[in-house]
């Protein structure tokens, strides 16, 4: 059996891609996290509100929805404790904004720097205009991408590494200023999108239905999927197909657990980690320092696919009818996604009143405060997930579950993980890598 070891790189730091070969295929999988990070063990002892300058420093990409899974855990252990928290329609609205905006950010990059890069190799004849640094959209993405951070930086005064969001609300007391200038990034960022990605306007992408959709479909999404069918990615990259979507996005996306047979609510103590093939039991199993996540006691699917499978959408119900959960239909959910975040993401901004209060003083004592609380939301990547035990103004236990644990987390003894699971029967080194992208994986959430 030949065995082949690579370093993925371009995906939010290293993973090492193990692949055992039998016949020309892959036989078995191997998604190596080897970076040891541990922001949970950091955080023990202490206090508490300083979990909201650390935690978004877990990843440079997605830290923002680090900060608002870490502050909704906060806020929970409030209500919990008595204490209810009353966030003004202002402060939701801002969260709101600023978390689709680094998810925007998040999904063009990615698709543009991270994915297309790996298509050229397929298709050579695309790479004047996807050739890393060379490449004309590639360098339009890269000026694009850059806008939803501007929106962020408005709001939170820097990105990356944002901690604006505190219990009960928001630090920033934006003006009509701040509210103008978002709204000139944000159409700067419509134009490319109807430029590049789309190749149409939003409102006839929007109008699309799911049974031409590949015919229809422009732009550079649309010459994606005509690569992707040419070299057979809408069939390669199935993975387990059942997905979670633990947070909500309203009115984008809702909770649940989807399957074939349906869906049904998405119930937070069916989650659970499993170490089993970890560092932490440093045993001759042992090849990752990523747990793997599961949902009653199986490996599920989180991200775009999972959000839109979820929640009903059409177009993506429609291919992943055909295709499964196969490259191209995970990747086209990511972009329709960004499409459809962007639209709210201009609603969203308009909705914002700024005779509203920014921040309600919650009625509790820091120093002294103690309780239990979870938050969910969804980032980028899919459901993340932060725990936290309170003792006396202290952080007793900190724990969190990154959508990449879900994804590219290790084997337990019944099942492979969910991207390993994806891997097998590829034949060629190349389409093992692009499979593992198509999940948007990140090594240091895998391994924070």
């Amino acid at each position: 059996m030949k065995i082949d070891r690579k370093v993925l790189n371009r995906v939010e730091g290293e993973i090492e891609l193990k692949l055992l070969w039998k016949s020309g295929r892959v036989d078995d999988a191997f998604l190596c996290a080897m970076d040891y990070r541990g922001f949970e063990r950091l955080l023990k002892g202490k206090p508490f509100l300083d979990a909201l300058v650390i935690v978004p420093r877990v990843c440079g990409i997605c830290g923002h929805a680090h900060l608002m899974a870490c502050v909704r855990a906060i806020e929970d252990a409030y209500s919990s404790e008595g204490y209810p928290v009353q966030l003004s329609d202002k402060a939701l609205e801002i969260r709101k904004l600023t978390l689709m905006c680094e998810m925007l950010q998040n999904h063009l990059r990615w698709f543009y720097m991270y994915l297309l890069p790996d298509i050229v190799k397929l298709e050579p004849s695309i790479a004047e205009l996807y050739e890393p640094l060379r490449g004309r959209a590639w360098a339009e993405a890269l000026r694009a991408s850059n806008m939803p951070i501007k929106v962020i930086a408005l709001f939170g005064g820097q990105w990356p590494h944002t901690s604006y969001a505190v219990p009960g609300g928001v630090v920033c007391d934006p003006t009509g200023y701040e509210l103008s200038q978002a709204e000139l990034f944000l159409e700067r960022l419509k134009t490319f999108f109807e430029s590049w990605l789309l190749g149409m306007p939003l409102e006839e992408y929007l109008s699309l239905k799911g049974g031409n959709y590949l015919k229809d479909i422009r732009g550079d999404l649309g010459r994606f999927t005509e690569v992707a069918i040419e070299h057979n990615l809408h069939e390669e990259g199935r993975s387990y197909e059942r997905f979670i979507t633990g947070g909500e996005l309203k009115p984008l996306f809702r909770s649940g657990f989807f399957t074939r047979e349906g869906v049904s609510p998405f119930d937070a103590d069916k989650v659970s980690e499993n170490d089993e093939f970890t560092f932490f039991r440093r045993n001759g199993s042992s090849y990752t320092w990523s747990k793997a996540a599961r949902y009653s006691g199986l490996p599920c699917e989180t991200g775009p696919l999972a959000r839109q499978l979820v929640s009903g959408n059409r177009v993506i119900g429609s291919l992943f009818r055909r295709f499964g959960s196969s490259v191209l239909v995970r990747v086209v959910a990511r972009m329709d996604e960004a499409v459809r975040l962007f639209t709210e993401a201009q609603r969203t901004l308009h909705s914002i009143k700024l005779d509203e209060p920014s921040w309600n003083r919650p009625s509790v004592d820091e120093k002294v405060f103690s309780g239990r609380g979870v938050g969910v939301v969804e980032a980028a990547r899919g459901t993340l997930i932060h725990e936290l035990e309170i003792e006396g103004g202290r952080i007793r236990s900190y724990n969190i579950i990154t959508p990449t644990v879900w994804n590219l987390g290790p084997r337990d003894a019944e099942h492979l993980g969910v991207a390993e699971r994806a891997l097998l029967g590829l034949d060629s080194e190349l389409k093992a890598e692009i499979v593992v992208r198509s999940f948007d994986v990140c090594s240091v959430c895998t391994t924070h």
